[in-house]
């Protein structure tokens, strides 16, 4: 069947209910029917029918959808959206390729996706690092200056990774996923992440050679890029998977992708690297519930939680991600409103500023007014977010809030 006659079938599955349609951010947004999940299924169905034109405006429609899946999880007639966008996106990629991505947000991706470049990256982030209050007041800049700091903040909390981090009476081994943005952007939860596992007499294993999970390469609908990925990925761990419990990711977006990578390849491992790919805020729930460690009570306990749609929508864990926390005694735990996403979804701030900063405000403005001490959250893309948007509330408030990943916050509290 062909990629057309794919989509067509798929979006014939859509019944045009618009249940999901308050559930859309975008929506929410522009108020209009072509940025609503319904809407857009009946584009990418237009377009796999020749229907349709694909001018700019059709074309940005389709392209400000966040990837959020909000509408897929409360969908009665359980139509795969992410297939039909992923499927659509590639078509736009390979017969439409008229829709260009901001220069900035090209150079980024191909950056965190290109392990390779990740030492030059740094030495770079470490010369514009002091030049960022210029770069912030750039508009087109001002990522570039923040992603810099953050970088440069990140390689100097944690000592390099090694491949082999054996636990004391090990009772299990897991295989650690790195991905390509955590290289960059959090060392030291990698670090916590082995820590707490071997601490639950769990052996970690990182293979060399990782590249990226292959999300990135959705968005831009590059299906030869997903596929070299998601194979190289299961070639490089593949003669790990059968003494390993589980592959497991830090990033939820990582998590959800990688559970996926049996509908993307037939090829030998891939159903059992599927099958056997775990979050990691899942893995350690269960981990530490069967183990005998322990944890010390908060001073601050002001926390707010914020829950990723990847989190929320596709893996549905976010009852597991307070279970992790309240492992901590007496631990404060509130939730931020999750009713539309962060407006991070990967490389869509940069793509889509001011979309994902409108979507930002309200949460910002959340946070503010619960007077949070600290806030996590357990996806890379939307720490980042989350953070470049708190600094600015900062400078006008003077009020720190810290952002950091949830394994990080127990791996403070971990009594050794």
């Amino acid at each position: 069947m062909s990629i057309h006659q794919t989509i067509s079938q798929l979006a014939n599955q859509c019944v045009l209910c618009g249940i999901c349609i308050p559930h859309c951010p975008t929506y929410g947004i522009f108020q209009t029917e072509n940025e609503s999940p319904r809407g857009r299924i009946s584009l990418f169905k237009a377009l796999a029918e020749e229907q349709l034109e694909p001018t700019k405006d059709l074309l940005t429609a389709l392209d400000h959808c966040l990837g959020c899946r909000a509408c897929e999880k409360i969908c009665p007639s359980q139509v795969d959206y992410a297939q039909i966008t992923r499927l659509g996106r590639a078509l736009i990629n390979a017969q439409y390729p008229v829709y260009k991505r901001p220069l900035k947000q090209k150079l980024i991706e191909k950056a965190l996706i290109t392990p390779s470049v990740h030492p030059f990256l740094k030495l770079a982030a470490k010369i514009l690092s002091p030049l960022r209050s210029l770069l912030s007041k750039q508009s087109n800049y001002a990522y570039i200056g923040y992603f810099s700091r953050e970088i440069v903040a990140n390689s100097s909390q944690a000592s390099p990774l090694q491949a082999y981090y054996p636990a004391s009476h090990a009772r299990a081994q897991i295989i650690l996923f790195k991905g390509c943005s955590s290289d960059l952007f959090e060392q030291q939860v990698l670090k916590d992440t082995v820590t707490l596992l071997n601490a639950c007499q769990i052996d970690v294993v990182i293979p060399e050679q990782q590249h990226c999970c292959g999300a990135i390469s959705i968005r831009q609908g590059d299906t030869l890029a997903i596929q070299s990925f998601s194979r190289e990925n299961i070639e490089c761990i593949e003669s790990l998977l059968q003494e390993s419990q589980a592959v497991i990711s830090i990033n939820n977006s990582c998590s959800a992708h990688l559970k996926e990578y049996q509908q993307l390849l037939d090829i030998p491992g891939a159903d059992e690297f599927s099958r056997k790919s775990v979050d990691a805020i899942a893995f350690l729930s269960q981990a530490i519930k069967s183990s005998n460690v322990h944890f010390s009570p908060l001073k601050n306990n002001n926390i707010g939680v914020h829950i990723p749609c990847s989190l929320k929508n596709v893996l549905d864990e976010e009852s597991l991600l307070f279970e992790l926390l309240e492992h901590i005694p007496g631990v404060q735990l509130s939730k931020l409103n999750d009713k539309y996403c962060c407006g991070a979804a990967g490389s869509y701030m940069l793509q889509y500023p001011d979309v994902a900063n409108h979507l930002l405000d309200d949460k910002i403005d959340e946070i503010s007014h619960r007077q949070y001490s600290t806030l996590v959250s357990s996806n890379i893309g939307c720490s980042l977010h989350f953070k470049q948007g708190l600094e600015k509330h900062h400078a006008t408030s003077g009020r720190k809030i810290e952002v950091i990943h949830p394994i990080r916050l127990l791996a403070r509290q971990l009594e050794r």
